[in-house]
């Protein structure tokens, strides 16, 4: 019988738990690793999705275009925010899946991994993504349960990675650790690491912040682009 993971009441007190990190926030740090700049046009791919394809999403609602019904974890999620006096229907972002798109498709392919997902996001004025440790609660692994899965026990097994769709703009914030991520530029690809590294996001510009989401099992190439990685690798789409 596969092994439950007993989470208790709330999710940031058990994957803090389970966390490597420091949470001292004296330290200055850079917490998360950069990978490699992609060059393409994915304009016209970013359009579309905004316009036609994404659905605003809660921490309970935001995996249901992959997984039918509530997601197991959002009861204990929901726990956090109302513990903390914030609204647990709040909007997080608006997202979709992207695997049709050829764009993101390349960008996906280059990490070498396997079974990845590849999902869309959209941060709009005032969305806000809470501070928080990955878990990668949506995943098939998963089966929407509490199930534990290999990449618990080994996180080397997967790795997720944020590629930002657009330049930077004022207002913009994603928060890694004891880092503060800003001033990107379009194209550009962080990783980190996912079951240590508590991070969060929002938006308090006035403009969209589209970024691109890849996550999955790794190999030896994606082990080698993680260890080597730097913005001054330039990946030009269609060509690796």
């Amino acid at each position: 019988m596969d092994n439950q993971q007993e989470w208790g009441e709330s999710r940031w007190d058990f994957t803090k738990e389970k966390s490597n990190w420091h949470f001292d926030p004296t330290i200055v740090s850079t917490d998360y690793t950069s990978i490699c700049t992609f060059n393409g046009e994915w304009e016209q791919e970013v359009a579309e999705l905004i316009s036609t394809k994404v659905v605003p999403s809660t921490w309970a609602t935001r995996n249901k275009l992959d997984i039918p019904g509530k997601l197991y974890s959002a009861s204990k999620e929901e726990y956090d925010l109302t513990r903390a006096g914030a609204n647990p229907d709040m909007e997080i972002f608006n997202r979709a899946v992207a695997h049709e798109y050829a764009p993101f498709k390349a960008i996906a392919d280059y990490f070498g991994m396997e079974e990845a997902t590849i999902k869309f996001h959209n941060q709009t004025t005032g969305q806000q993504l809470v501070w928080h440790i990955d878990n990668f609660a949506g995943r098939k692994e998963r089966g929407n349960s509490f199930v534990e899965i290999d990449a618990d026990k080994n996180p080397e097994q997967m790795r997720r990675f944020a590629i930002m769709l657009d330049d930077w703009k004022h207002g913009q914030v994603f928060q890694l650790g004891n880092s503060n991520w800003h001033q990107w530029k379009k194209g550009q690809c962080i990783t980190w690491e996912w079951q240590d590294v508590p991070h969060a996001t929002c938006n308090m510009g006035w403009n969209d912040r589209p970024m691109l989401q890849v996550t999955g099992l790794t190999t030896s190439r994606t082990r080698e682009l993680v260890k080597s990685g730097s913005f001054s690798n330039v990946v030009d789409i269609g060509e690796h």
